[in-house]
């Protein structure tokens, strides 16, 4: 074989092996990046569901479509003027077990078995380890015991910054999931047939104007205002947690002003692609 040979092999070997390095490389970066956090949810607890007409039920009071081919759904609990009684984890499991805050849990039973008598199924609470989960900005609940690395306090922080706030007995049947900044896409399918609060629901994705977004600041505060000094927004929630604590706000979009201070968000809708 000639020299010019070996050269051109040598060649193709080395170029071709230093792009598995760079592949190697970034795949370990990219690892890197995904950043998860377990919250431990003392004040959580369960509601199971069963019975052969279970899933006809609950399929007629929450907005996600309990017929897809699935375990785990992320739904609302909403009165017929579309205000959320509560939202909540379902899961699929001999029955339907929903995670819910403890203190919005017999609320929500004795909602349901307004219209349980109707069908072949019990409600009951049931006591469980809840545990959350954020994996990046994604958040899930499950039942059982993980070791928490983070409290229930650092997971009404997160779920505020990222608009999936859980509503306990405080918030119930007081606000419409926009004005919470709940995600549609989320919580709803605009699919599926009837479920309390459905009329108003859609009314909102596909009749009303957005003039109004979820926007959270930092600290307490109790009104906002623009550039002219006007009163602005409506506020929604703020976090227990003293030592860090955020203002939730359903507000037009403006430059904000709090003690005639500019004040910048922390989380801002206007700033996200909507669905």
């Amino acid at each position: 074989m000639s020299l010019k040979f070996f050269k051109n092999f040598f060649t193709i070997k080395v170029v071709s092996f230093i792009p598995l390095l760079d592949l190697k490389f970034n795949f370990l970066i990219n690892s890197s990046s995904f950043m998860i956090k377990i919250f431990s949810l003392p004040n959580y607890t369960s509601i199971s569901v069963k019975g052969s007409d279970s899933e006809e039920f609950l399929q007629g009071q929450i907005s996600c479509d309990l017929t897809q081919q699935k375990n785990y759904f992320d739904g609302l609990f909403c009165n017929e003027k579309g205000y959320v009684i509560t939202n909540s984890v379902v899961i699929k499991n001999d029955g339907f077990i929903i995670l819910v805050r403890k203190d919005v849990a017999s609320l929500l039973v004795s909602e349901l078995e307004k219209f349980s008598k109707f069908y072949d199924c019990t409600i009951k609470i049931e006591h469980r380890e809840i545990y959350g989960k954020q994996t990046n900005n994604t958040f899930t609940k499950g039942i059982g015991q993980l070791a928490p690395n983070h409290n229930e306090l650092d997971w009404e922080i997160e779920t505020m910054k990222n608009f999936c706030f859980d509503i306990g007995g405080a918030y119930s049947g007081k606000y419409r999931l926009n004005e919470i900044g709940y995600k549609s896409a989320k919580y709803v399918s605009y699919e599926k047939g009837c479920y309390r609060g459905q009329e108003i629901i859609a009314r909102l994705k596909y009749l009303g104007k957005t003039t109004k977004r979820a926007v959270v600041f930092p600290g307490s505060i109790n009104s906002i205002f623009n550039g002219s000094g006007r009163k602005i927004g409506k506020k929604i929630f703020l976090t227990s947690n003293e030592d860090d604590q955020q203002t939730h706000f359903f507000v037009e979009k403006s430059e904000y002003y709090f003690n005639d201070m500019r004040i910048t968000p922390i989380a801002n809708q206007w700033d996200l692609i909507q669905d």
